[in-house]
């Protein structure tokens, strides 16, 4: 198979924020229609309905973002039939936009750090991987103006980007694929082996959940946070939220139920705990 890089980044903060993020994206390629003589200033669906109208005159009816949009001048470009972006309230106060894209290029981190500078430092976290495990995986982490690695999930982040964790098809189907996968694991010395990765993936989503099962505790924790001016304390709690998207929370217990079937098959196929 050809490259196929496929990746979904999520930006956390305020409805402010996200209203400046969209109005980031329609600068960016000249589309923002903001003249307030006559009427008054857009609020945020209607910021959004000018990044989706202008998104699918670029790139069809299922496009709701342009990867242009992301900067003046990428480095970086996404299959514009691939192309999503949606914003929404978490349940714990926050606006969330997640953007998910597929490209025929590597994960290009220079094009999003340019609109988190752009967008006054909005926190982002970025999941990304290529098609070939062997090749660059992991999470990217854009904060005060900078952008850093988390590479403590890289294979976690390859099984549910690539292959959404074997969802849909019958264990052995499954099995069969990840037999793939485990040549190329030991290739590249991959520190964990299927089953160990199976359930790490399932530890991830349990922990996840774990600390974002409650909304109130986390607006409660927020709210501490401010008036403690614990801003690191702030950006841990931001971050969970993101992941929550990031990872599809809300598909939890079917992701689980999944994972659980499929490591159960490949202990009773391979042997291998």
């Amino acid at each position: 198979m050809a490259t196929l890089t496929r990746v979904r980044l999520c930006a956390v903060g305020t409805e402010d924020d996200m209203m400046t993020l969209c109005r980031a994206l329609l600068d960016n390629c000249q589309w923002l229609d903001d003249d307030t003589e006559d009427r008054p200033p857009l609020d945020l669906p209607g910021l959004i309905a000018q990044v989706n109208h202008h998104a699918q005159m670029e790139g069809g009816d299922d496009c709701t973002f342009y990867y242009g949009m992301v900067t003046p001048h990428p480095y970086g470009d996404a299959l514009v039939d691939t192309c999503r972006m949606k914003i929404a309230r978490h349940p714990a106060g926050l606006w969330t936009a997640l953007f998910a894209y597929d490209s025929e290029t590597a994960f290009q981190p220079e094009d999003w750090l340019r609109l988190h500078r752009q967008c006054r430092g909005v926190p982002m976290l970025a999941l990304h991987a290529d098609w070939d495990f062997g090749l660059e995986k992991g999470m990217k982490i854009f904060t005060g103006g900078r952008v850093g690695d988390d590479w403590s999930r890289m294979g976690e982040t390859w099984l549910w980007l690539l292959a959404q964790y074997e969802v849909g098809y019958p264990p052995e189907e499954a099995i069969e694929r990840l037999r793939k996968l485990r040549v190329t694991m030991e290739r590249e010395e991959f520190d964990l082996t299927i089953a160990e990765l199976l359930q790490s993936c399932i530890d991830n989503l349990e922990d996840l959940a774990a600390h974002t099962s409650q909304p109130e505790m986390l607006a409660g924790l927020m709210r501490q946070c401010r008036e403690e001016k614990d801003y690191e304390g702030l950006f841990m709690v931001q971050c969970r939220i993101a992941e929550t998207v990031l990872w599809e929370s809300e598909h939890h217990d079917r992701w689980v139920a999944c994972l659980e079937a499929v490591r159960e098959a490949w202990i009773e196929a391979e042997g291998e705990d």
